[in-house]
């Protein structure tokens, strides 16, 4: 599904990915492990199309990334660490807004509330929600595209335990929809509980 083949990408001296090589399975949980600054936002913002990269290979479903990006953009989401959605708006109202803009079907809009178990939450205003509560709406909100491959980039930051088993299990419920993920995180114990396999990445190696 993904395979990546000697990419480097440097800002100045500093490569924060150095050759670095990996294959991903279609349909798969698949783990980053590595401490802050080791590459790993880097490498997920490289897959789903916002950064560039120097030098390397990378395929997604059979497609070179170089020349088909918009492409790949289309059946791939990033979860990022900051939360993206507007606190005023009712959890409902914030994903009919997302969903109008993705043209998202019916379908995948009731499917992102069901993975991430918001139904009882549709009503409330986004700055009511628990940090995980936010979470699982910022998830839900990546999921309305319909997407082949999501990229969780550290996504438990900041929330509690519950919130955090919460989350994970919701993670894991995507394998069961085809979906293939990109997991990264510091916690071990996250990655054995989710992951298919994992790399570990170090200075971009």
């Amino acid at each position: 599904m993904i395979k990546i083949t000697n990419i480097t990408k440097s800002y100045g001296d500093k490569f924060a990915l150095n050759k670095l090589s990996l294959e991903v399975k279609k349909g798969s949980i698949f783990g980053l492990l590595g401490v802050n600054g080791a590459g790993k936002t880097t490498l997920l913002s490289i897959l789903n199309g916002l950064l560039d990269f120097d030098d390397g290979v990378v395929e997604i479903d059979g497609l070179n990334l170089k020349d088909k990006k918009q492409q790949i953009k289309s059946f791939s989401s990033i979860i990022p660490q900051h939360l993206a959605f507007y606190d005023a708006l009712s959890v409902e109202e914030n994903l009919q807004f997302f969903a109008s803009i993705q043209n998202a079907s019916q379908e995948d809009y009731q499917k992102a509330i069901q993975i991430n178990s918001l139904h009882l939450l549709l009503k409330q205003k986004a700055s009511t929600l628990s940090g995980g509560q936010k979470r699982r709406l910022n998830i839900a909100i990546g999921l309305l595209n319909n997407p082949k491959i999501i990229y969780f980039d550290e996504p438990t930051v900041g929330v509690d335990p519950q919130s955090r088993n919460e989350i994970l299990n919701s993670i894991k419920e995507y394998k069961k929809h085809g979906i293939t993920v990109i997991y990264t995180s510091h916690y071990m114990n996250e990655i054995e509980k989710i992951c298919d396999e994992v790399a570990i990445i170090k200075e971009g190696k």
